[in-house]
């Protein structure tokens, strides 16, 4: 009869494996939930925040590694404890951030409303876990096996991500709702002289996705009928060189900003801008206070359309244009943030 290995007949060493594969398996669901359901508007506030990152890449890009890991740990658990360990540990500061930041919901299961603060508390308690079991020996895979595991993994994450990447694409309607200018563009007809051709009415686009990405940082250089927001709104006539001011009428971060602009204006109309005051609907279901009661005068005030279901932007955001193209764009930090997104 074979005695068992002093370093792995300790009880500790035989339940290691399975933290680590019970942590995996938490990992693997909220990879699984994010394929099949995540979407921009379910991403922490960081990521929200952020102009410069692309939600629909930070989700692929998050299935991906996510699945690689989890798939990884629980066929090998001995060498993915600690790449598992580490992303634990990095959800777990992604979630202090953004509670520290809103009381939303973080998306971490897609579109699942889980509060953040019982998402970190599972973050780290599967995280101790697999913490523990770093200091528990266990047998490590053969060099052929690790290689046949590894090689799933990647395949299994990048099939999962093409397909949350397909999805997502298609949820925000393609090129529809990036493209820019829509209807409004203009549109020359073989044998027509383009010199005296005129662009056809502005409308919606036939089709309408669930949500709409504005990243006002790329839009500078642009006409402002090319980018996304001439998509949703006639921009024609807007006035040519103007400052839009994007809001939520229930952000009161966005109400502080409009009120400080009415007061300038009033104490110095002449160097005031010309503002367009560009509202983004507010959500049926909210029943919150509406905080915006005081905005500068304005050459105009649109709301973007209500049938898109949201529009993946964290205002307030200041976009300045002139001769009706974008020159600068300025993202307003709330109260607390470090930095804001700026282009010119």
């Amino acid at each position: 009869m074979t005695k068992p290995r002093a370093d792995t007949a300790r009880p500790a060493s035989r339940f290691a494996p399975h933290a680590v594969r019970l942590a995996a398996l938490w990992l693997l669901a909220g990879a699984a939930s994010k394929a099949v359901s995540g979407m921009p508007t379910d991403l922490p506030w960081i990521f929200q925040s952020s102009d410069g990152l692309d939600p629909q890449v930070v989700i692929t890009l998050g299935v991906f590694v996510e699945i690689a890991v989890a798939v990884l740990a629980l066929a090998a658990p001995a060498v993915g404890r600690i790449p598992l360990a580490a992303l634990l540990a990095l959800f777990a500061a992604i979630l202090i951030h953004h509670m520290a930041s809103t009381d939303a919901s973080c998306g971490c299961f897609g579109g699942a409303n889980i509060p953040a603060p019982a998402m970190l508390l599972a973050d780290l308690v599967f995280l101790g876990l697999t913490a523990w079991t770093v200091r528990a020996p266990m047998l490590r895979p053969t060099a052929v096996r690790l290689a046949a595991t590894s090689i799933a993994a990647l395949l299994l994450a990048v099939a999962a991500a093409w397909f949350a990447d397909g999805r997502i694409t298609r949820a925000l309607g393609g090129d529809v709702a990036v493209a820019g200018g829509g209807a409004s563009a203009t549109t020359i007809t073989p044998g027509a002289n383009s010199a005296t051709s005129a662009p056809p009415p502005w409308s919606l686009p036939t089709t309408i996705p669930e949500q709409v990405l504005l990243r006002p940082l790329q839009w500078v250089g642009k006409r402002l009928a090319d980018t996304p927001l001439g998509t949703w709104v006639d921009t024609s006539p807007f006035p040519p060189k103007a400052r839009l001011i994007f809001f939520y009428r229930s952000c009161n971060h966005c109400a502080d900003l409009l009120a400080r602009l009415a007061a300038e204006q009033a104490a110095n109309p002449a160097a005031a801008p010309t503002y367009v005051l560009v509202q983004l609907p507010t959500p049926p279901a909210y029943t919150g206070r509406l905080f915006v009661d005081k905005v500068p005068e304005h050459a105009r005030w649109v709301e973007l359309p209500s049938v898109v279901k949201a529009y993946v932007m964290t205002p307030p955001w200041i976009v300045d244009i002139a001769d009706g193209t974008v020159v600068s764009a300025e993202r307003i930090p709330w109260p607390g943030e470090k930095n804001a997104a700026t282009a010119k």
